[in-house]
């Protein structure tokens, strides 16, 4: 097993937990400004810089889902209030709940990564950002105007930690993989809700009518005006979403 660098706001005796699974090439500062907003309202929020990524060590170099997955079981808490999952990391969100690996009371899946036909497309994906992603601030911005300059600043050193072939190990090894048609049964097992963008790469608009159909209206959020990073977007709407799956009032329960 890999022992995980975390970053935790917020008491640890606090009422409320939450524990976010960020995506690929990225780290656990990403989460840093709905942990902050959260973590002022009472919660411990902890996010975990994934195997390879920011401060955590490669381990064995195995990037398969099952070590991923066995990572998070032994340094994070499995039974938080909320888990939520950005991206790839809400492909791991939803094996880790499946498999029964992670068991939160509530799930916040953020523009999840739960379908890939082939390996071909997520290794162009990374190809892609490796050669032109910017390297600074101000071009971070430039691409990400609805960020804060401190989204930017630990994007880049989520950029300068990582070693793209070891992302290319997690997000194109792996696939492919389909976890469509599992919605159903995990919107079963515990409130869960999808947070999208209008326009997404990884959840095109047939996928959201198919998740409307079989999770519910309620447990799809489409919003207006935002990028793939929702958390950073509109982070005052995202936290409100947090908050309303932890205190179970979201479904009205």
């Amino acid at each position: 097993m890999a022992t995980l660098n975390l970053m935790r706001w917020g008491d640890r005796d606090a009422p409320k937990t939450v524990v976010a699974l960020h995506g690929i090439t990225a780290n656990a500062g990403a989460m840093t400004e709905p942990a902050r907003l959260l973590a002022a309202r009472g919660w411990q929020f902890i996010a975990p810089d994934m195997r390879g990524h920011g401060e955590s060590s490669r381990a064995d170099g195995d990037f398969s889902f099952t070590r991923l997955l066995a990572d998070f079981v032994e340094n994070v808490p499995t039974d938080p209030d909320v888990l939520i999952g950005h991206s790839f990391g809400g492909a791991l969100a939803q094996l880790g709940v499946l498999s029964g690996d992670f068991r939160p009371k509530a799930l916040l899946l953020e523009d999840p990564v739960s379908h890939f036909a082939d390996k071909a497309t997520p290794k162009a994906m990374l190809d892609w950002d490796e050669a032109n992603l910017p390297r600074g601030i101000d071009g971070l911005l430039e691409l990400n105007p609805g960020w804060s300059r401190r989204d930017a600043a630990w994007k880049l050193l989520s950029l300068e930690q990582i070693d793209f072939d070891d992302a290319r190990a997690a997000f194109s090894d792996n696939a492919p993989w389909d976890l469509r048609p599992h919605a159903a049964e995990i919107a079963a097992r515990l409130p869960t809700v999808w947070v999208l963008p209008e326009q997404s790469r990884f959840v095109p608009p047939e996928d959201i009518a198919r998740l409307r159909r079989e999770a519910g209206e309620r447990s799809v959020v489409v919003m207006p005006g935002v990028g793939h990073s929702i958390h950073r977007d509109a982070t005052e709407a995202f936290v409100d979403i947090v908050e309303k799956l932890g205190a179970r009032t979201w479904f009205g329960q």
